[in-house]
């Protein structure tokens, strides 16, 4: 049990600091729904990252009142009060780096921008902050003596890694199940072949060129009729689209219908793009080609716009490390967005 020289003289009350985690949820919602360019009305309770957001609320005020009801120390405690504010302060930062753009947009880092990473670094240091809230809040609880804030923070460390863990083997256990043998012929059949890499001297990655690739044998089998190349670029580079297409044309194959997007810069602009000027306005059977560790986190991003999207994994062929290495990128691609929907 904390000692009274833990005590703040600035306690605060009960019902203040559910009502803030109660809007903090809300928030966080509105967040969630603002990043991905989607009204509120499209909120959906039993999508997966909504019911995680609900599922720590939920435990964390239930934690707090079980508490409140036996012992009346936690809301008095400064480490729970610092944890506390700071949780708010990262929420807020995190909204506020969505709507002002960082000073990062020229930087980037394992293929990503630098706002993006600094954006997911703040939504980070917010859930961070949540998990070593709860944990004090539950030490507590339980009558954990001594060092309770050290130990919320390494038991929050180990949980981030415990969720990072459970999200690769979900890719790896949902990677195992696509394929692309359901593909009947229809004209409305088009693929959405998703931006990837550019290697210097605007060459395609292997992965870009191995989604292309799928995209043309589709098209040559007469299973799609149509493809959409997506993908802006980085600085000094054509864009991911257009490189696409050049390599299609450096193949000597002939697709006429071919065309380009030259405008989102991440998965979730393309997923946006498809829904919006693909399904919403063309009615297409679109077929989203992309690597098959990259094509989970394509189906979640559906499920959260509220599209049924089908994926068409490419034969992208890795050592064991370079697959390892993908696999543990979109593990915390994924995990950042069932938290945040970024």
């Amino acid at each position: 049990m904390p000692s009274k020289n833990s005590k703040t003289k600035f306690p605060i009350s009960l019902a203040l600091v559910i009502l803030i985690i109660i809007l903090d949820l809300l928030f966080l919602f509105f967040i969630k729904y603002h990043n991905q360019n989607i009204s509120l009305s499209e909120f959906n309770l039993r999508n997966f990252g909504n019911v995680i957001n609900l599922f720590f609320a939920v435990i964390l005020i239930l934690g707090i009142l079980i508490e409140h009801f036996t012992q009346r120390t936690v809301l008095k405690t400064k480490s729970f009060l610092i944890v506390f504010w700071l949780m708010q302060f990262f929420l807020i930062a995190s909204y506020i780096s969505t709507i002002l753009s960082p000073p990062f947009k020229e930087i980037y880092f394992l293929g990503q921008n630098g706002n993006r990473l600094f954006i997911a670094l703040l939504f980070t240091l917010y859930i961070f902050t949540n998990f070593v809230l709860l944990f004090i809040v539950w030490l507590t609880v339980i009558k954990t003596k001594g060092l309770i804030l050290l130990r919320s923070i390494f038991n929050s460390v180990l949980l981030m890694l415990m969720i990072l863990i459970f999200v690769f083997f979900f890719i790896l256990n949902k990677e195992a199940g696509l394929n692309d043998l359901k593909i009947t012929r229809d004209p409305n059949n088009i693929g959405v072949v998703l931006g990837a890499a550019v290697w210097s001297n605007n060459k395609p990655s292997p992965s870009l060129s191995a989604r292309v690739d799928k995209a043309v044998d589709l098209y040559q089998q007469h299973k799609i009729f149509k493809i959409y190349l997506t993908g802006s670029n980085a600085p000094g580079e054509l864009t991911e689209s257009e490189v696409a297409l050049a390599y299609i044309k450096a193949s000597g194959k002939h697709i006429p219908n071919v065309f380009i997007e030259k405008k989102t810069t991440s998965t979730n602009e393309q997923v946006e793009f498809i829904k919006k000027e693909l399904l919403n306005e063309k009615q297409y059977n679109v077929f989203v080609i992309s690597d098959s560790f990259h094509l989970v986190r394509i189906l979640e991003i559906g499920k959260f716009q509220n599209i049924n999207l089908k994926v068409v994994p490419s034969n992208l062929s890795q050592s064991f490390e370079k697959s390892v290495y993908n696999k543990v990128r979109e593990a915390l691609a994924l995990t950042v967005f069932w938290f945040f929907a970024i």
